[in-house]
């Protein structure tokens, strides 16, 4: 059997836009902003008798709407997101100084091993659970950029020639604990900077662990929790402060984890922790979403601050279409007996995928679906909601190309008045344009109903996401 690629290792290729919208003030919006409850908390370090003072979210209105033109010669090249990496240099607990469980007092878990240049979606999966390990081992996560490429330039190309960034702070991506944000248990030390893990970790300070040794002690069934738990005991069976797990070894949660059901005993916990229940997007992030808000709800319901809501968004249906690679990988998936991806078989989800039961064509129809079967999954959605409840506006998340998504806007506008609006709709920064999967995703994460690709990790992703709000109904998550 011809071994096929996992989902997901490439990533979607960013939408093309026009981009002189959206702009982004760095100066004006927080590095880590509020979830719903916390207020932002990145300052310039401070010293430990005097803490910094959370600042309050940024105005969505207050910031501008349009950037300047490019005014260089020849196409513009990528963004390096300079001040984004200068923000995270200044995260208040990289001064040693500071009380307990930060400062000299912190105990570190970089991940030397993680994986790069795949997708965001297969990129979040795998941070998500490395930071969920280190609050659980009560060491500070040490986080690194998203990663296309390890070393080399800063400008890189992906696979049709066209410059990427080959490294993203996750700090254009993502907020809160995980990029070093607040953290409300008290003996857990804020996740720091790789920049600052190195400062104060030199490598012959380094304890570094081939990550084989520890695995090779859990049964190869074990799910995620399990291994945690392997984790948690040997590492705090030992003092070092300055902890790595090797980049030569095994990562702990690679695509052969968390393409499977194995992730999903560690939700309960994991949502409960702050590493979910505190999870923000950025402000760039945000920015992006309140100048496109007429895509996802009413004006009357349009975001007046920069912060994180898990409110639904009332009358919203978000949909994933992957097409892009999905278009060659997914005939393969049926003569490869590949499953729904991880957080997308929690078994409390309307949809189901039986491998022991499925066809070809019924594959096919989960993974790639034509313009007619999406317009009749559309329906049968529309038809189930309840009275006091109604679809008004429908959001397609994806990477297609304009003549299909031309076909499927007006089938859908046939089917039912809807308001319908894509991802190539967006009018994004040229920051946000490498960023805008995550946009996306937080669409997905509020809309009242959802239909991704059950093969899809970004739809696993927004999926975990929506499963760890327990104001939304897991039977309004479903799957083509």
């Amino acid at each position: 059997m011809p071994q096929v690629l996992p989902p997901d290792l490439l990533p979607e290729p960013a939408p093309p836009a026009e981009l002189p919208l959206g702009h982004h003030v760095l100066g004006e919006a927080p590095l880590v902003h509020s979830v719903v409850i916390e207020k932002p908390s990145i300052a310039r370090p401070s010293p430990a008798a005097e803490p910094p003072v959370a600042a309050e979210p940024p105005v969505a209105s207050a910031l501008p709407d349009v950037e300047p033109a490019w005014e260089g010669p020849g196409p513009r090249p990528p963004p390096l997101y300079e001040e984004w990496r200068e923000q995270e240099r200044l995260l208040p607990q990289h001064d040693l100084s500071l009380p307990y469980p930060d400062g000299a007092h912190a105990k570190y878990l970089w991940f030397a091993n993680h994986g790069y240049e795949f997708g965001w979606g297969n990129y979040m999966q795998e941070m998500v659970l490395n930071a969920y390990l280190a609050y659980a081992a009560k060491r500070s996560y040490v986080f690194d950029n998203y990663t296309w490429a390890l070393g080399g330039p800063d400008i890189t190309q992906w696979f049709n020639g066209s410059p990427i960034p080959a490294r993203i702070p996750l700090s254009a991506f993502i907020s809160g604990p995980i990029i070093g944000g607040t953290m409300r248990t008290p003996d857990v030390p804020r996740a720091v900077s790789r920049e600052h893990f190195f400062s104060v970790c030199p490598e012959g300070n380094r304890t570094v662990i081939d990550t084989s040794d520890i695995q090779n002690t859990v049964p190869g069934n074990a799910g995620v929790a399990e291994i945690i738990a392997h984790w948690v005991a040997a590492l705090n069976a030992t003092d070092a402060a300055c902890v790595e797990l090797a980049g030569w070894s095994p990562a702990l949660f690679s695509y052969k984890i968390t393409n499977t059901d194995r992730v999903l005993d560690v939700f309960p916990a994991m949502a409960e922790s702050p590493i979910l229940a505190d999870f923000g997007w950025s402000p760039l992030i945000l920015q992006q979403f309140a100048n496109n808000f007429k895509f996802f709800g009413p004006a009357s319901a349009a975001p007046l601050t920069l912060t994180t809501s898990t409110k639904s968004l009332y009358g919203l249906l978000a949909l994933h279409i992957r097409r892009g690679d999905f278009e060659g990988w997914c005939a393969e998936a049926y003569p490869n007996q590949m499953g729904f991806t991880g957080f997308n078989s929690f078994p409390v989800l309307p949809d189901k995928f039986v491998l022991a039961k499925t066809t070809e064509e019924d594959t096919m129809r989960h993974c790639l679906p034509s313009v007619a079967q999406i317009v009749e999954k559309v329906l049968g959605i529309a038809e189930a909601v309840p009275a006091d409840s109604k679809i008004e506006r429908v959001y397609i998340m994806t990477n297609a190309k304009n003549p299909f998504l031309a076909e499927l806007v007006e089938a859908l506008r046939t089917a039912r008045p809807w308001s319908v609006g894509t991802s190539r709709d967006l009018k994004l920064s040229w920051e946000a344009k490498y960023v805008s999967e995550a946009v996306d995703m937080y669409a997905a994460q509020r809309a009242e109903w959802f239909v991704g690709n059950g093969f899809s990790s970004l739809t696993s992703d927004s999926v975990m996401l929506r499963m760890a709000n327990k104001a939304l109904d897991p039977k309004n998550t479903h799957f083509w």
